[in-house]
């Protein structure tokens, strides 16, 4: 027994980090058979420019830039807002430019994500329309509203930066009343939305640990937050 137990703390002094051993950090094994010059964690400790305060910073500027971006939004009388972040701008009667909430795009970044379309050319209320998905999931946007679609004006790949629409639809006015949101409820979703990202910044020294062990590059809000807390929000903006 007494031979076990000591073969367990050879083992556990010789999987020491060498940042452990330096008495540098309080505890970290090594997983990387002391290969410190391939290892990410070693080559975060040993450059400045990685460490935890500046990847902070940078953490606390992409917060920041999704916020500058929201706060920027206006609401904007040539466009008819709808449920379910969606968005219509009329060209002819009873004919219109379906798209989305620039408020819900800017959650998004400049990712191009992947879109789905239900290929029905007529939509019930409650009937999804399309499906967005990429590394953090999926989420289905439903129709506001009755509609019929002329054509589609997106491919599968969607831009989500240069172009808010996506279809051109058929929709009687009665229609367009039932789906419609006023300006006050536009306002409501903009201060939530501005809300969301106060409560992350506030959040964000949490969060993130891949940031603070030398992971991968954060360049998307759902990386910063994680998959679940961003399919959330996505889920709160559309309902």
């Amino acid at each position: 027994m007494k031979d076990k137990d000591e073969l367990i703390n050879n083992s556990n002094i010789l999987q020491k980090c060498v940042w452990m051993d330096s008495n540098v950090i309080e505890y970290k094994l090594c997983d990387k058979n002391f290969d410190c010059e391939n290892c990410q964690f070693y080559n975060v400790m040993r450059n400045p420019n990685y460490r935890v305060e500046d990847r902070l910073n940078k953490m606390q500027n992409l917060i920041d830039i999704f916020e500058n971006k929201i706060n920027s939004i206006k609401y904007d009388e040539k466009f008819i807002y709808l449920r379910n972040c969606f968005i219509m701008k009329q060209v002819l009667p009873n004919t219109y430019y379906l798209g989305l909430n620039p408020i819900f795009i800017s959650f998004f970044d400049n990712a191009n994500i992947m879109m789905k379309y239900d290929q029905n050319r007529s939509f019930l209320k409650g009937h999804t329309v399309v499906q967005f998905f990429d590394e953090w999931g999926s989420i289905n946007l439903s129709a506001p509203m009755n509609f019929s679609v002329y054509d589609r004006v997106q491919n599968n790949t969607y831009d989500l930066v240069r172009s808010k629409w996506i279809a051109i639809i058929c929709v009687i006015q009665q229609d367009v009343s039932v789906g419609q949101i006023s300006k006050q409820e536009w306002d409501k979703l903009h201060k939530k939305s501005i809300e969301i990202l106060e409560e992350i910044k506030s959040f964000y020294p949490q969060v993130g640990p891949t940031m603070m062990d030398g992971g991968n590059k954060v360049k998307y809000l759902y990386q910063l937050i994680g998959k679940e807390k961003f399919l959330k929000i996505l889920n709160y903006l559309t309902v």
